[in-house]
């Protein structure tokens, strides 16, 4: 492919930052280069200050939208071809931003759904491992219906455990007893709900996921990643908004 010819990639990142390291590493992991000419152009917004997503659905607090809409129209007019935003619960709010942003924003729920029935067409069953907003929310589950899919919500408990890891990857301390307690909670899912895959429904867990389960566990930062880089370089379409 003439490098010419390659999509401008923007990231609006920063929720959180370790998540938004982890996606540029898997974007560069998933770009069949063997120079450095060859990977993409990505111009990455790193902005912590946007205010949590979690504490705005929980407590009401300051929302997030608007400094995300400013970011976005930041990168738009870098300009980039279209946004990408490696964070399960900021895309919880696309519809809003999307209506103020003349580029496309990929939505990493509907790509990593479409990733799971292209990868495993038999599954039907799906639970998500995500936080709060993507759990309350089911943010994931018009997606999956579309695809034919069913949407298995897990228990309060067995949420809370889920929550406490991220927070954990958050500052991280990413140990072995943290694969354990994934494992233990996919073994759970799998035997007691007949789930047939999990996805890991929060970017932090694109750090553990390398986890070993004898169900597919698909990273929902790894589909965003490879989705981007086939979008790129034209190897796929996506609509504009």
């Amino acid at each position: 492919m003439n490098k010419s010819q390659a999509k401008t990639v923007g990231v609006l990142g920063g929720m959180g930052p370790l998540a938004t390291a982890l996606f540029f590493q898997k974007l560069i992991e998933s770009t069949p280069a063997k120079k450095d000419w060859e990977h993409l152009r990505v111009i990455i917004d790193n902005d912590p200050q946007i205010p949590s997503r979690t504490r705005h659905f929980l407590y009401k607090e300051e929302s997030p939208v608007p400094r995300m809409i400013a970011d976005c129209k930041k990168l738009a007019a870098y300009p980039v071809d279209f946004i990408v935003i490696p964070c399960n619960s900021a895309s919880y709010f696309l519809p809003e931003i999307q209506s103020h942003i003349t580029v496309p924003i990929l939505n990493i729920m509907e790509t990593t759904a479409r990733g799971l029935v292209s990868n495993h067409p038999s599954v039907r069953r799906v639970a998500i491992l995500g936080g709060a907003i993507t759990y309350h929310h089911r943010t994931y589950q018009p997606f999956l219906q579309q695809l034919g899919l069913i949407h298995v919500q897990h228990s309060p408990t067995i949420q809370n455990q889920v929550e406490g890891i991220i927070e954990q990857i958050k500052l991280n301390e990413i140990r072995p007893a943290i694969l354990e307690k994934i494992r233990i909670i996919i073994t759970q899912l799998k035997e007691k709900e007949d789930v047939e895959a999990i996805i890991l429904g929060c970017t932090e867990f694109g750090y553990i996921a390398q986890v070993k389960a004898d169900i597919p566990v698909i990273d929902s930062t790894h589909e965003l990643a490879k989705f981007t880089v086939q979008l790129a370089r034209s190897l796929v379409e996506i609509g504009r908004p």
